[in-house]
């Protein structure tokens, strides 16, 4: 089952009761949207295996590549195949679940936060164009708003998109081409050490992060994937 929101009652409930409703919500979500780009990492491997360049256009305007580098005209040799080729991969591709619902947790206030609940903002992204999101409550001179979406899974693919394109992020995105070389498997407390970019409050956030997970046992969630039904 996956929540389009969260429940408005969500404060009534008991703490411990709280945090397991929360968890039981994400989880489904975030494992959707890892699958959504699991999706689109196979579909881009295809297009390099059968060479059909002309449907990179996509995946470049998407994971902000510059469209010139994506023209099927402009790639001639086998360099520039590899090169764009890892490029976009690198760019394209999942995060561990235990630090994506522990930063969901903290950035939310376990769902408990008024831009969660009034815009299914879970990850506290900032937009420029007020009529996006929320404005804070304590700052309504900010000139940005906490962007606002149709529902959590917007939100949460919004996010994963950000991590996967956003210039402060690349330290993290080699770290994980990194470990993909070295088929390792993704942990959540390691991934966490290149987030001092997500909050003012800087390398505290990594600190933060890491123990929302530890705390929580939050990296027994990594492994999990979603049962189709046959």
């Amino acid at each position: 089952m996956f929540f389009s929101q969260l429940p408005n009652d969500l404060k009534s409930y008991e703490i411990k009761k709280r945090k397991k409703l929360f968890i039981s919500i994400m989880l489904p979500l975030l494992i959707r949207g890892n699958d959504i780009v699991n999706y689109e990492r196979k579909k881009l491997k295809k297009i390099f295996e059968n060479s059909e360049f002309k449907f990179l256009k996509n995946f470049c305007v998407k994971y902000k590549v510059v469209i010139d580098k994506c023209m099927a005209n402009n790639i001639h040799t086998r360099k520039d195949v590899e090169t764009l080729k890892d490029h976009l991969l690198t760019k394209i591709n999942t995060f561990p679940l235990s630090m994506m619902l522990a930063q969901a947790a903290i950035e939310s206030g376990w769902g408990l936060s008024r831009f969660a609940q009034r815009g299914n903002a879970m990850f506290g992204q900032w937009t420029w164009n007020e009529k996006e999101g929320i404005k804070p409550k304590d700052n309504l001179t900010a000139n940005f708003a906490v962007r606002s979406f149709k529902n959590i899974q917007d939100s949460v693919n919004s996010y994963i998109l950000n991590l996967n394109t956003h210039r402060a992020y690349e330290k993290l995105r080699k770290y994980r081409k990194l470990m993909v070389e070295q088929k390792k498997i993704f942990e959540g407390k390691k991934f966490a050490k290149y987030l001092d970019r997500y909050a003012e409050i800087g390398y505290d956030y990594v600190l933060k992060v890491i123990l929302m997970i530890e705390s929580n046992n939050f990296e027994d969630f990594d492994n999990l994937k979603l049962k189709l039904k046959s």
